[in-house]
């Protein structure tokens, strides 16, 4: 007969590993803001998909699909959108770059520098989206895309600085395959529950954003976005006075 005692040992473990997901020794806090930028990234895709016209500005890869779809003779597909989106992109990887530099070798500073001018950018798009009429004209989503690809253009700089594992916010394809493969390390093993937590925080990103475009209005998934670079900047700012082991570049 299986015990109490039995029965109750996987919750302590689950707890642990999500504990050790989030917060460790090796990155500090740095796994719990990135996964909350991880949301951010299922927020503002979903966003772009159903409100700024079929493009991506988190998932450069699908941009990159599209063009060729469209320079293909494919129809419905924006090419014109999905260059500006990728121009964007590297305009702000470029940006982030520089601010990760800027925060002088440790990592909490970098990770805030890089949050101000997500908020900055966040801001311009939601003052955009307050200030047009519905429905959107062309020019007014294409300065959207064009800035929230910038934003993402400077996360993922600091995803890169960073190297935290496991938590590229938007390049899910190899956490999902990491899963996979090493499955062996059971589901309450630190590493494995930072995937899951990567991947379902990138899909309830997604969902609320949906949710709030299409039975709400695209100014209240900005809104939702812009909370999330908020609430990270702030724990950004006061992470980034620390001078733990976790905050050197690695």
């Amino acid at each position: 007969m299986t015990d109490a005692a039995t029965l109750a040992t996987p919750a302590p473990r689950a707890l642990d590993g999500l504990r050790r997901a989030v917060i460790d020794e090796r990155d500090g806090p740095l796994p719990a803001l990135l996964i909350a930028l991880t949301v951010l990234a299922g927020v503002v895709d979903a966003i772009s998909i159903l409100a700024l016209g079929h493009v991506f500005v988190a998932a450069m890869t699908g941009n990159l699909v599209f063009i060729g779809l469209g320079a293909a003779g494919a129809e419905g597909f924006a090419v014109s959108t999905c260059a500006l989106a990728l121009g964007g992109f590297v305009v702000g990887a470029l940006a982030g770059g520089r601010a990760c530099r800027a925060g002088r070798s440790h990592r909490g500073r970098a990770l805030r520098n890089v949050l101000g001018i997500k908020l900055v950018l966040s801001a311009a798009v939601m003052l955009v989206a307050v200030l047009t009429a519905d429905p959107l004209p062309r020019a007014s989503r294409d300065t959207m895309v064009v800035l929230l690809a910038m934003s993402m253009g400077a996360q993922l700089a600091a995803i890169r600085y960073l190297k935290v594992p496991d938590l590229l916010t938007v390049v899910l394809t190899l956490t999902i395959t990491g899963a996979l493969t090493d499955r062996g390390l059971g589901p309450f093993h630190p590493v494995m529950v930072r995937r899951g937590l990567s991947v379902v925080a990138f899909a309830v990103g997604a969902m609320s954003a949906a949710l709030l475009v299409l039975y709400v209005s695209l100014t209240a998934a900005l809104a939702l976005g812009l909370a999330i670079i908020v609430g990270a900047a702030i724990a950004a700012q006061v992470v980034s006075r620390s001078a733990a082991g976790w905050a050197a570049p690695r």
